[in-house]
């Protein structure tokens, strides 16, 4: 019987392996439409125009903005002003059935089928020009206005890109992607709403916008092999 300090030895040992050390805290990236020809606002930019077009009052403005926002070193290696994301689970539903009641038979557990991807969260840095209001929101209005209609990416009216999450972690040979999540056919369906108030800001502003997908795909990495 292995005793208290062997136990304690096994322990550490296990934490000191690159394969199942513990994180070191939120290391993460995500980007817009990695590996793609076409960049974020190459894509949604003419669906979101289009969007503003048919508004009752087409006084929106926000594109010409939006693009000094969308240089490469603010969105190629990542989407630096993304400051959290919401993974989502992966849930069966389960149901028991065969139960008559006022007994005391047990019922079975019976498969109800897979559950609805959920709506992912994503927050995000308030800047000068704000990546939420001229980029975001006019996609969530595209969403509204040419969703939820499969389109070609080529398409003036495509509204859907792909979006990359990678977790890093810390192995012997230094840092290294241990998990990537890529969610396929993303579309914005909403952003929160911002309160203007004359209270002191003690930190930065946030926030939060909504999205669904068609699909992901979950890959997971030896963080003792070298990555490009």
């Amino acid at each position: 019987m292995a005793t208290e300090s062997t136990r304690v030895g096994q322990f550490l040992k296990f934490l000191s392996n690159p394969e199942t050390s513990i994180p070191k805290g939120a290391q993460w990236i995500v980007t817009f439409d990695e590996g793609s020809e076409k960049s974020l606002d190459n894509l949604i930019f003419k669906a979101i125009q289009l969007a503003y077009d048919g508004e009752p009052n087409a006084f929106w403005k926000t594109l010409d903005s939006a693009k000094k926002i969308m240089k490469e070193e603010y969105q190629k290696t990542a989407c630096l002003f993304c400051q959290a994301i919401a993974l989502p689970g992966e849930t069966i539903v389960s149901n028991v059935e065969g139960k008559i009641p006022h007994n005391g038979f047990i019922g079975s557990y019976v498969g109800g089928g897979r559950e609805n991807f959920p709506i992912m969260r994503m927050t995000f840095i308030d800047t000068h020009v704000s990546f939420v209001d001229t980029v975001l929101r006019g996609w969530a209005l595209a969403t509204a206005k040419f969703g939820m209609i499969a389109r070609p990416r080529n398409d003036d009216k495509n509204y859907r890109a792909n979006l990359v999450c990678h977790k890093f972690g810390i192995s012997p040979n230094g840092p290294s992607i241990i998990q990537t999540v890529k969610f396929f056919d993303l579309c914005c369906v909403g952003v929160s709403e911002e309160e203007y108030n004359y209270l002191p800001v003690t930190q930065p502003i946030m926030r939060e916008a909504r999205f669904v997908y068609n699909s992901y795909s979950l890959e997971t990495f030896d963080p003792t092999s070298d990555f490009e």
